[in-house]
């Protein structure tokens, strides 16, 4: 192990890197016991993901030093090569300046410049460094580089095509020998392929052509000390090929077509499993083509010119026609239409979108053509954060992958003491040592430790690609498994259960007033008033459709409320204290009505005209539409739920009753909710905190699990584990239901896959199943475990009620 620790706080760096080669979860702990043994390195390996997310201190090892630690285990680390197109190459100062710039950027490898062409190339390590850090570093440097595209395969695209290369040589030089063992069992088909040194010359092609990728990556590991699927596999084939090559000497019985049948199988079932892990990643790739290339940039001069989106900066005016998707987060300068943001945040219904509102890179713009300026570009995006959110969330490990890890950190050194066994134990008893060699042959091939690496991992990628497809971040696979195992849920109130945001409730007219007079007094006075009471109140009148008065040489009294004048009246807007001072006298028994309402949490806007009280507004926050359906499903499934809030007791008792809470917590202060959170884990709750505030983000990190819903700040939303990116809180239930889901896969795929092991050593180790057999099973245990994690595509999610099931949604009244 590492003899220096990490310095968390001051030194540590941390990088992902992509990992080609992989193929079970020994070979995870292969790279892990390799990484951890150099000073000052801290390491976690993906295998669904091939991806390995290192952290360390760069002054004590160098991130060549872990490039080379994991190609010497034969593994290989993936890198991109890029080219950019540079002016002033043929200068000799110039081309130096332009490779020190590049080489100044972490994770930049073999970089060369053609003097001639005036091209730069380079090799980035992916998931240390990209090319628009390259670009940056060459413009700093005083160049204008224009970077080429490439053609090159993304990873699992090249793996498929890898192993469908491998495969079809594979089965190319397997068939004669199949045609052979034909001829030898029915005497049907060319006899001329019962030739032994023709048998044994295909064997040989495939053992140490296809085959030989088994071979070095084994030979590579047990240098090191390690043992993984391609030891197993190794091991097996070549002894019945080294056998086989024995008896052809010796003219004994030959067993070409058992090493040959079994890389061919094997190689099938990673072909299968290349295929299906691709199908795992889908959802980030649905997510990445949701961004278009080009866009329309206004020039200087008023034009439209079409630019790739990589070349957009913030400032720029970018048009975006109806049916196009936004290429960048923007707000709207010119233009009124609306944009759909379902991909994004699972929110079916369009958004309007006018001058002033924002629009997000990813979304389609819907009718009508609108012209936004470019705020947030290339990484910066909220789907690139979201893009980048999923990959961590699928490159971290849930807790229950410990098991796993346990479990193949002794599999292989078990399996081949049984081989051994097998082979010593049916020698000794028959005699027949050819024969015992194949049974143990058998139990090295049958035991595939890939099924159990892969059980996790892959349920986590699927899991945590849907629910960013249904607007639900899980910012890690822990997250994920903790969701799966919560019973109880506690809502912060405002802006939570309730919208965060004032209405009108009630008016009331005192004397010769009416109710449609208040509201129009109130109405002209506040419209200009930015409060937020002040645009509840203007958005009632406008409900409401009362007359519209005219008021002159209004201004604000300071803590207080507004005054202006209609029809030379003076009227007078604002609380009690504004209508002392402005002599308007409010009777006690409208003071005591009006009191209930703010017992409950109400605010009340009092209106007088010419000293004369005219009435009352209650104004106060109302519930969201789908808390009362939110929390009825929740109880649904057996989770209770209460209910945090700085509100007084009476208040909050009143909501909380309304929506049926379970617990209500009214009066506290922010260090109070985080008091009552760890109070409720002491009962022995696993507790889900759900806000939107910043006074929320210390409860939502004492929490088990901390969700912060789309509309919260920015403090609530790093805080938390999990996040809304819709306001709908329903979503709190569809994230609880994919936990359970995603973690329901992950036990089905570790019980198969041991249940597998379980049942296939035995049968191969009594001779039951032959090589073949065991070569078969084992490439189908893995692709088995993958799909059942796809499986979870056709999982549904709860939809979201209608909001008249959960009852009339209104503040209550007194």
């Amino acid at each position: 192990m590492a003899t220096h620790p990490i310095d968390q706080d001051q030194s540590a760096q941390s990088i992902n890197l992509d990992i080609g080669g992989m193929t079970c979860a020994t070979c995870v702990n292969s790279i892990e016991k390799a990484l951890h043994q150099l000073d000052g390195v801290d390491a976690h390996v993906n295998l669904a993901l091939e991806r390995a997310n290192i952290t360390f201190d760069p002054s004590l090892v160098t991130m060549p030093r872990l490039v080379e630690t994991i190609t010497e285990l034969g593994y290989s680390v993936r890198k991109d090569h890029v080219s950019w197109i540079l002016a002033g190459m043929d200068e000799e100062p110039l081309r130096k300046r332009a490779i020190e710039a590049a080489e100044s950027v972490t994770g930049v490898e073999n970089v060369q410049v053609n003097a001639v062409t005036g091209v730069l190339s380079l090799d980035l390590i992916r998931g240390v460094a990209d090319a628009q850090q390259v670009t940056d570093a060459l413009q700093a440097a005083g160049f204008a580089p224009k970077q080429q595209t490439t053609n090159e395969p993304n990873p699992r695209s090249h793996e498929m095509q890898v192993a469908r290369r491998r495969l079809t040589w594979s089965i190319a030089f397997s068939i004669p020998i199949w045609v052979d063992m034909v001829h030898m069992l029915f005497h049907v088909g060319p006899s001329w392929l019962d030739n032994g040194i023709m048998l044994a010359l295909f064997a040989t092609v495939v053992e140490w052509g296809p085959g030989w990728g088994f071979i070095h990556r084994a030979w590579m590991n047990l240098r090191h000390k390690n043992a993984n699927m391609d030891v197993l596999v190794a091991t097996g084939t070549l002894a019945a090929w080294g056998l086989s090559m024995y008896d052809l000497a010796v003219h004994g019985p030959l067993y070409f077509d058992s090493s040959a049948t079994v890389i061919t199988l094997v190689l099938v079932g990673k072909y299968l499993e290349a295929v299906a892990k691709g199908r795992t990643s889908q959802a980030i790739e649905e997510l990445l083509a949701l961004r278009p290339q080009e866009t329309r940039r206004k020039t200087a001069q008023g034009d439209w010119e079409t630019v790739a989106v990589d070349a957009i900066h913030p400032g720029d005016i970018l048009q975006v026609l109806a049916g196009e998707r936004f290429p960048v987060d923007g707000k709207v300068v010119a233009g009124q239409g609306t944009a759909d943001e379902s991909m994004l945040t699972g929110e079916p219904l369009p958004q309007d979108k006018k001058p002033g509102d924002m629009v997000t890179a990813g979304t389609l713009n819907g009718s009508t053509t609108l012209e936004i300026e470019a705020e947030r570009v290339g990484h910066d995006t909220t789907l690139a954060q979201i893009v980048k959110t999923v990959e961590e969330a699928q490159a971290t490990k849930a807790p229950v992958q410990r098991f796993a890890d346990t479990i193949a950190n002794v599999f292989v050194p078990v399996v081949i003491g049984i081989a051994i066994v097998t082979f010593i134990v049916w020698g000794v008893i028959t005699g027949h040592w050819r024969m015992a060699a194949l049974d143990g042959v058998a139990v090295l091939v049958v035991a595939c430790p890939c099924a159990l690496g892969l059980a996790t991992p892959t349920a986590v990628m699927v899991g945590s690609g849907i629910g960013a497809k249904r607007g639900i971040l899980f910012r890690n696979g822990a997250a994920l498994e903790t969701a799966s195992r919560i019973n109880l849920v506690a809502f912060d109130k405002t802006g939570t259960l309730t919208r965060g945001k004032p209405d009108m409730q009630h008016v009331i007219a005192y004397g010769d007033f009416t109710e449609e007079n208040v509201l129009a007094l109130a109405w002209a006075i506040e419209r200009e008033s930015t409060h937020p009471l002040a645009q509840a109140v203007v958005r009632g009148a406008k409900l409401q459709g009362v007359p519209e008065f005219q008021a002159e040489d209004v201004y604000t009294e300071a803590g207080l409320g507004m005054v202006g004048y209609i029809n030379d009246q003076e009227v007078v807007v604002g609380n009690l204290r504004l209508m002392e001072q402005y002599h308007v006298n409010v009777p006690e028994d409208i003071q005591n009505t009006v009191n209930t309402w703010q017992e409950q949490g109400a605010s009340v806007i009092w209106i007088g005209q010419s000293e004369q009280l005219a009435g009352a507004i209650i104004v106060a926050d109302t519930i969201r539409d789908d808390a009362p359906a939110t929390i009825k499903a929740l109880h649904e499934r057996g989770i209770q739920v209460a209910m945090l809030t700085g509100d007084q007791e009476r208040a909050a008792e009143a909501i909380g009753k309304k929506l049926n809470v379970d617990r209500i917590y009214g009066g506290l202060l922010p260090a109070d909710k985080s008091k009552i959170v760890s109070k409720l884990k002491e009962e022995g709750f696993r507790v889900l905190m759900v806000g939107d505030g910043i006074n929320d983000a210390p409860a939502l990190a004492t929490a088990d699990l901390g969700l912060a819903v789309g509309s919260g700040t920015d403090a609530a939303l790093e805080t938390a584990e999990v996040a809304l990116l819709s306001p709908e809180i329903f979503g709190v239930v569809r994230a609880l239901t994919l936990g359970r889901k995603t973690l329901g896969k992950i036990h089905q795929n570790l019980f198969w896959s041991l249940i597998y092991n379980v049942m296939m050593i035995p049968l191969a180790a009594f001779g039951i199943i032959s090589p073949v057999l065991a070569g078969a099973a084992m490439a189908m245990s893995s692709v088995s475990v993958v799909s059942n994690s796809l499986l979870l595509k056709t999982a549904k999610l709860p939809a979201t009620p209608l909001p008249t099931e959960g009852g009339e949604i209104t503040w209550p009244k007194p």
